[in-house]
């Protein structure tokens, strides 16, 4: 290995000399720029006297190794936490990065691929408005006493589409939520491509009030899975951001009243005015008027474009002396 580096170091100054630049030989070798500085530092040679020089009283012995090569070969298919534990039931005790880097060294680390946490995958796909709704509650404190948001947000532009501050949660104000929903929406009870409402399992999405009401109207509710937060995962989303930006800094609301009129000042900040990150930085209630994600990214497209276009003549006007207002420098 020495060898190499001083082949590599030798070659790259010789390249030098000639007039071509180190970031351009070392790309052609495929070596890092940081392993090259660290080799041109570093003595050939000197790494293992160092190495040496750091042993102290609590080193690895040889011994201790032979007998992780020797637990390695009893226990070919453990891995290193689990010959740990085997070394340590022994009475001898190595750390796990020790034994880790052993193996590591003897080429004994067995490829460990993960199973995909099913969690992660989310449990629908929306394309268009009004296909998807979330709903569900968060705390607030008002008047030093514990109340609820329950809110209704579109999947496809999390736009809020209907919110109530109450004192508890049932049945009836889901069904409340839902059609005031509807209307805000100018979605009739008789339309029969009603949004699909999407919420968890506490009691009051489950009974069986709830349940009727959606099967009357002909509306489909259906439910995230258990400790499956991505399944309702927009909706979680959009707490986290309303108690960092508003919840959480008023902290105890004077009364509902007030309550009301700021929490209902927030929510027409966040639907018409606050850009979303998630969206392109357009806004909620843009995405959802526009109804299509194509014609946004074409949009946005277009608007780079033409500030491309802007700053390339503005230096290529620099460039040339000029200035748009004065004229010839």
């Amino acid at each position: 290995m020495d060898i190499q580096k001083s082949q590599v170091l030798a070659f790259v100054e010789d390249q030098r000399h000639k007039g071509r630049a180190t970031s351009e030989i070392l790309t052609g070798l495929k070596v890092s720029r940081s392993s090259y500085y660290r080799w041109k530092a570093l003595p050939l040679g000197e790494k293992d006297k160092k190495s040496a020089a750091r042993s102290t009283v609590r080193s690895v012995t040889e011994e201790e190794l032979r007998k992780i090569d020797a637990i390695k070969e009893e226990h070919p298919e453990m891995r290193h936490r689990q010959l740990q534990g085997l070394l340590q039931l022994r009475g001898d005790f190595v750390s796990s990065s020790v034994v880790y880097k052993r193996l590591k060294e003897m080429g004994r680390v067995e490829p460990y691929a993960r199973r995909a946490a099913p969690w992660k995958d989310a449990f629908y796909e929306i394309w268009r408005a009004n296909l998807m709704w979330g709903a569900d509650w968060t705390k607030l404190r008002i008047g030093g006493e514990r109340w609820y948001l329950l809110t209704l947000i579109d999947f496809f532009s999390r736009l809020i589409v209907n919110y109530e501050i109450i004192q508890t949660v049932n049945a009836g104000h889901i069904k409340r939520l839902y059609q005031g929903g509807l209307g805000n929406q100018n979605i009739p009870l008789t339309w029969h491509l009603k949004p699909e409402l999407r919420v968890d399992q506490g009691s009051p999405n489950t009974s069986g009030v709830t349940r009727a009401f959606f099967k009357d109207i002909e509306a489909e509710l259906s439910f995230a899975r258990v400790r499956r937060p991505t399944d309702n995962a927009l909706t979680e989303r959009f707490y986290r951001t309303i108690k960092q930006e508003e919840i959480y800094v008023v902290g105890d609301y004077q009364d509902h009243q007030t309550a009301q009129e700021v929490i209902g000042e927030y929510m027409d900040w966040y639907n018409d005015k606050r850009p979303h990150q998630s969206l392109w930085n357009f806004t909620p209630k843009m995405v959802h008027e526009m109804n299509n994600k194509t014609e946004l990214r074409a949009m946005l497209k277009e608007l780079k474009r033409k500030t491309w276009i802007e700053r390339k003549e503005f230096w290529m006007n620099k460039k040339n002396g000029l200035d748009e207002n004065k004229g010839p420098v």
